[in-house]
């Protein structure tokens, strides 16, 4: 069994309206499958939060510090993380594929949703391909999502992505901004 302990990124506080996400994951490997259990605390309510398995394998993989923030906005957008966690291997859908491509990545439909109080449960079991399962631990569990302007949506007020939708439309920065990472060990 691998655990992995979700702390915040460590955006300014004044430019991520003080999010604070923490949360835990469990991933156990059974069959060439593996079991994600997952709970994260302080997400922004009522929304989906994409979440993946990022890095890359042959390369040290961490996560992001506030000195990623290449365009001096105070946040750490999913490209500025990149040299840090590596690129997307797995995402952690509900339903329907998994792959690290934007068909999967960025299908907001198919994450988990936080609840009112902004916390958020997540099960499932996945097949992994086995060049993955076998460098877990050398992984990371990135949580994404952050309603910065609080009004329940995510908009395009705080700006667009860097990252396009899987049918190549725009997508709200609050949508994909990563707000926690853990090692995956």
């Amino acid at each position: 069994m691998l655990r992995a302990d979700l702390q915040p990124v460590p955006h300014d506080p004044t430019a991520d309206a003080g999010s604070n996400v923490t949360g835990r994951a469990k991933l156990v490997i059974k069959d060439g499958q593996v079991r994600v259990s997952l709970k994260a605390n302080g997400l922004s309510p009522d929304l989906p939060h994409a979440m993946h398995i990022h890095g890359e394998l042959q390369a040290r993989n961490e996560c992001p510090s506030l000195a990623a923030d290449d365009n001096g906005d105070g946040l750490i957008d999913t490209l500025e993380g990149l040299p840090a966690y590596g690129p997307i291997d797995v995402s952690l859908t509900t339903s329907g594929g998994t792959s690290g491509e934007f068909s999967d990545a960025l299908a907001l439909d198919r994450f988990p949703v936080a609840d009112k109080n902004g916390t958020l449960r997540y099960k499932r079991t996945i097949a992994i391909p086995s060049e993955f399962i076998n460098a877990l631990d050398d992984l990371h569990i990135v949580v994404h999502g952050a309603d910065l302007n609080g009004n329940g949506a995510y908009d395009f007020e705080a700006g667009t992505s860097s990252l396009s939708g899987p049918v190549g439309a725009p997508v709200p920065l609050e949508a994909e901004l990563p707000v926690a990472c853990g090692t995956i060990g």
